[in-house]
């Protein structure tokens, strides 16, 4: 999981409208998201520069049951929005930056939001599911952390992330 600040350089960022939250749905994806760029992964992919002395973690979340997520890998979701899955997958944020907004513009017969975030397949391995929460700027977000893991080259997601993407792993 991470949120960008600042908001928008992320692939469904409209930071005027809303924040946007990424979620892995398995550990491997989230650190799959978040390294692939890398050809050799080693221990100091993990500082984060923007905050000297920090280090990146494994974040375990919590998305409530009755979110309402948008699944992008359904046919007809892409149809009703006259989406294709190119442009789904396809890294041209103000491409994803505009259908992500017609979707958090989407509203029921009563006027409310009808998505609280989408759910799409990753753009380094399809098996691997993606989740964006989109939220309002003035409301709290819906997930909450449960704990986080401390990243080393070691950890089982980042070992599984790195043979899935025939990653070299410098220890």
């Amino acid at each position: 999981m991470y949120v960008h600040r600042p908001q928008g350089r992320g692939r469904l960022d409209n930071p005027d409208r809303y924040d946007a939250w990424y979620f892995g749905v398995t550990p491997e994806t989230a650190v799959a998201e978040t390294f692939a760029d890398l050809a050799v992964w080693r221990s100091g992919m993990f500082d984060f520069p923007a905050m000297p002395g920090a280090r990146r973690v494994l974040g375990v979340f919590e998305i409530p049951d009755d979110a309402r997520i948008l699944d992008l890998d359904d046919a007809n979701a892409l149809r009703d929005r006259a989406l294709r899955p190119t442009q789904v997958v396809a890294r041209i944020r103000p491409a994803t930056q505009g259908w992500a907004l017609g979707i958090f513009n989407e509203t029921d017969t009563s006027g409310q939001r009808k998505w609280d975030g989408v759910r799409w397949w990753s753009y380094h391995r399809p098996h691997w599911a993606v989740i964006a929460l989109l939220t309002p700027r003035d409301e709290t977000p819906i997930h909450s952390c449960l704990r986080t893991e401390r990243l080393t080259m070691t950890h089982p997601a980042v070992v599984d992330s790195a043979r899935s993407l025939g990653r070299r792993i410098l220890r």
